[in-house]
């Protein structure tokens, strides 16, 4: 067996293969530059109802991160540049984590921390943010979710010093105090990059269509790579994309941690803002903010990519929840929300979600802790649960606490007994959810959407490259799995990736084994899921027969 294999933005593509979360994610900025918000829980119903699966937060206010427990969302949680300067201090970052992350966490599942925001802007930021993230991670080790919790700092499109063509894409040196620090930062923590994109604001060199995804056909070609463009995002996107691989060899992953369009401007005015003079606020319409942010959506979740990486998902946040009458600077800033303070939608926007119809049984976190204690001990006694995924060192005993070992514990149970109300009971203290709470590589087991109740093991995109190579060497070679396919020429080849091997080989052992939960193990580094993996001429075999 191959020892050696390319791991290059493995993640998006075998997701893509796996087909259960096909195209890109997008999610939300909530904002709250303002003083006329609805309360937390009320937001938390409204992004529930509307189906707003990841949402991104600007600090990590304890009423907001309560108020978006056990629903499921993923979370990316803020700290304001003013704030930079205590987290230069290990201790006060220790604390940070202990009292603002680990209460709330896994209930409410933090996926990201974003350490200031747009900080080459700000003279005062640009210096700190690299040493205060090494902080945020010394912190998060401390606690066991290093890796679990991805750390990073949004900068503006304009750290790029050119961008047209995008294969020209390149940082503007003046960053360089900033920028080397925080790519060589990035990558020691496969952390992704996370930048601001606009286009609204390209109005002026661009058309109209161009920006709004509107272009039946190109646009232009970059002359260097051939590569063919019909938007503006995905331009601004690769220019990105280049100027990083300019700087490091091994891709880094991008979030676009904002973007959107304005609903109202002025009137017809230029904007009298650095490098913005050519833009005209009579585009900033409901019209257009509709169009732009539909049409946003649908491209980001179709899974084309863009023109430079085809193969990888697309991360998007949209600006913002609501409008915020107190934000500084041109009306357009105060307009940019999809709702009114009052909840009503500013315009309609779909959004794709991620429901799948499921449900899951969670511990609530307003039950007593003796009372969770109780029912945690029946569960994993009397009630049969299994509860060896909690032991130390197994897959979901971090993060130690009571909640998150009652909730996976709780879901065991109630999966097993026929997901009704009363196997979700515990005495009052577990909660019927309808989005997965699984994290890293921690499943919680759900009844199997396949109509024949199959599933299937695959490689866990959490699982560090090492791992994966110990597991697949041992599915191969003591696993006696049959790992022929995945030999050069062979079906299952490509993609020459070691998270796609690992997953046929993993699944070959795991059928062969009694499709167990033990069978799927591998250490912690694979997951089982009840959508066939199979893709093209690879077929990935089910119950087998002996």
């Amino acid at each position: 067996m191959a020892s050696t294999f390319k791991l290059v933005f493995a993640v998006p593509l075998l997701l893509q293969l796996l087909d259960f979360c096909r195209g890109g994610k997008v999610g939300v900025d909530f904002g709250t530059d303002a003083n006329n918000l609805p309360s937390p829980d009320q937001v938390s119903d409204l992004v529930q109802k509307h189906n707003i699966q990841y949402l991104r937060i600007y600090d990590s206010d304890p009423k907001v991160l309560k108020s978006l427990s056990n629903i499921g969302i993923e979370l990316m949680v803020g700290v304001h540049n003013d704030d930079l300067s205590k987290f230069q201090s290990q201790s006060y970052v220790d604390s940070w984590v202990k009292n603002s992350i680990l209460p709330y966490y896994p209930a409410t599942k933090i996926t990201d921390i974003s350490v200031g925001v747009e900080v080459t802007d700000s003279p005062d930021a640009a210096n700190l943010a690299v040493p205060a993230m090494r902080n945020v991670v010394s912190a998060l080790k401390k606690v066991g979710l290093q890796g679990r919790i991805k750390v990073s700092t949004p900068l503006s499109f304009g750290v790029l010093s050119k961008s047209y063509p995008p294969s020209d894409g390149a940082f503007d040196g003046s960053h360089d105090n900033v920028l080397g620090p925080l790519l060589d930062f990035l990558e020691e923590n496969q952390s992704p990059f996370t930048v601001n994109l606009y286009p609204f604001y390209a109005i002026g060199d661009a058309s109209l269509d161009a920006v709004l995804f509107k272009s039946p056909s190109s646009i232009f070609v970059d002359p260097n790579t051939g590569f063919s463009y019909k938007n503006i995002f995905d331009a601004q996107l690769d220019a990105v994309h280049f100027a990083l691989a300019k700087r490091k060899s091994r891709r880094i992953p991008i979030i676009v941690t904002e973007t959107g369009w304005p609903t109202k401007g002025s009137g017809g005015h230029r904007l009298a803002m650095a490098s913005l003079d050519n833009v005209d606020d009579s585009y900033a319409s409901i019209d257009n903010a509709k169009t732009y942010n539909t049409n946003l959506i649908r491209h980001v979740t179709d899974g084309s990519g863009t023109p430079a990486r085809p193969d990888e998902e697309l991360v998007v946040y949209i600006f913002s929840l609501f409008n915020e009458n107190l934000k500084q600077g041109p009306e357009i800033e105060r307009n940019f929300g999809l709702f009114y303070p009052d909840m009503r939608s500013v315009y309609n926007l779909v959004f794709p979600g991620k429901g799948t119809g499921r449900s899951w049984c969670v511990a609530s976190s307003q039950a007593s802790n003796s009372a969770l204690q109780n029912a945690l001990d029946w569960a994993c006694g009397p009630g049969k649960a299994d509860c060896s995924a909690l032991q130390p060192d197994q897959q979901c005993f971090e993060p130690n606490n009571l909640v998150s070992h009652a909730s996976f514990a709780f879901n065991n149970y109630y999966q097993k007994n026929g997901l009704t109300d009363q196997a979700c009971s515990f005495g009052g203290t577990g909660i019927v959810v309808y989005n997965d709470p699984s994290y890293g590589s921690c499943i919680y087991n759900v009844k199997s959407r396949d109509p024949k109740g199959r599933t299937w093991c695959v490689a866990s995109s959490q699982a560090s490259r090492s791992n994966l190579q110990n597991a697949l060497d041992w599915a191969c070679g003591p696993g006696k799995a049959d790992c022929s396919e995945i030999q050069p020429n062979q079906k299952c080849f490509q993609p020459d990736t070691l998270l796609a091997h690992a997953s046929f080989a993993f699944n070959n052992y795991y059928q062969k084994n009694g499709a167990t939960d033990a069978s799927c193990s591998f250490r912690g580094n694979a997951i089982k899921v009840d959508q066939d993996p199979s893709y093209g001429n690879c077929i990935y075999h089910c119950k087998y027969k002996f």
